[in-house]
């Protein structure tokens, strides 16, 4: 809570003006998640070639990904999923809908020749999100590789684990 308000420039006092509790300010937090989820599932749905329409939104991923407090916020919230149902809930929410878009549009991929169709969907997706999932936790630790790196490799790799070759 300290890092949230030193963060923000107030003081405890003036956030709890805002959110009657910590568990609101996380929900809050899973709400705007959940918006930029919606973005990314809107991309995915409109493109053209599912590849090319994530490998599309992989610098802003690495970007978002690779932010320090971002990272330790995600590292944090992750905690507190497990100790909290309320905010399992919440973040369980998210994550269906994005493990259901990603599968929705893999499949998609898959019936128009983009995608590998002996593709194991539900696998790629647990392995896609698990990547994004570890990023955060990995860059606290390890900076010197670049956000482009990362992007670019990242995308090198989804091309080749998911095209129809």
């Amino acid at each position: 809570m300290q890092e949230i308000c030193d963060t923000a420039g107030i003081s405890a006092g003036a956030l709890y003006r805002y959110f009657e509790s910590k568990e609101a300010i996380i929900v809050a937090l899973a709400d705007e998640e959940r918006a930029e989820n919606a973005e990314l599932i809107a991309h995915l749905s409109a493109a053209d070639d599912i590849v090319d329409g994530l490998c599309e939104v992989v610098p802003e991923i690495i970007a978002v990904l690779r932010n320090e407090q971002y990272g330790r916020l995600a590292i944090e919230i992750g905690a507190e999923a497990t100790r909290n149902p309320v905010i399992a809930e919440v973040f369980e929410r998210n994550e269906s809908e994005l493990r259901r878009a990603l599968s929705d549009a893999l499949e998609r991929g898959q019936k128009c020749g983009a995608v590998d169709p002996a593709l194991d969907v539900q696998a790629m997706v647990f392995l896609v999100l698990a990547l994004f999932d570890g990023i955060p936790g990995r860059s606290i630790f390890d900076e010197k590789i670049l956000r482009e790196q990362i992007a670019e490799t990242l995308q090198r790799f989804l091309r080749k684990a998911l095209r129809n070759a």
